[in-house]
């Protein structure tokens, strides 16, 4: 009789732990799903934020806009590289050149965000109708404190010498590391 007992014990044993196991794997699926589609949502702001920089400009407005310039919010994430754009409408070709500098408003120090930095300036011919420009890559390491960027950047009409100020506050926020780690 006690080894009927000590059998069904160990059974209902073996049945536990597979119920357990099963419903673990089941919710680290479904967290999972719920975090990738976080970063998916956030891939997509990043889309809508180059296609609401398009539409800053109207049927006739010609020049340049960057990001984060103009009372535009832009949030970044650390723990990759990150980039800085600006968006050229013109209506013949024309030949810029950019330079952007960075300055720590709060958080990080100046001299760390200057090792962030991969590459940067721009400089090139654009035909006509609108172009998006990469002016600066950044590659934000993990875990970085909750930082204000001042991005300046000095637009050049190559053709005609005029220069241009485009000024864009952006901030870097750590994301979590399982969120970069998911997907």
């Amino acid at each position: 009789m006690n080894k009927k007992g000590a059998m069904e014990f160990s059974i209902t044993t073996i049945i536990v732990i597979v119920l357990a196991v099963t419903l673990l794997v089941f919710g680290m699926i479904f967290v999972r799903n719920v975090m990738c589609a976080g970063i998916t949502i956030t891939d997509q702001i990043d889309v809508s934020l180059k296609n609401q920089l398009i539409s800053l400009f109207g049927v006739d407005d010609y020049g340049v806009k960057c990001m984060g310039e103009g009372g535009q919010e832009v949030v970044l994430g650390d723990g990759g590289k990150r980039q800085i754009f600006c968006l050229i409408n013109t209506n013949e070709q024309t030949n810029y050149e950019f330079t952007a500098s960075v300055t720590s408003l709060s958080g990080t120090p100046d001299a760390t965000v200057q090792k962030w930095i991969i590459d940067k300036d721009w400089k090139g011919a654009v035909a006509p109708g609108q172009k998006t420009v990469t002016i600066m890559v950044w590659d934000i390491p993990e875990k970085v404190s909750k930082t204000n960027l001042k991005v300046e950047i000095i637009e050049k009409n190559a053709d005609t010498g005029t220069t241009d100020m485009h000024t864009s506050y952006i901030d870097i926020e750590h994301v979590s590391g399982l969120t970069s780690a998911v997907c």
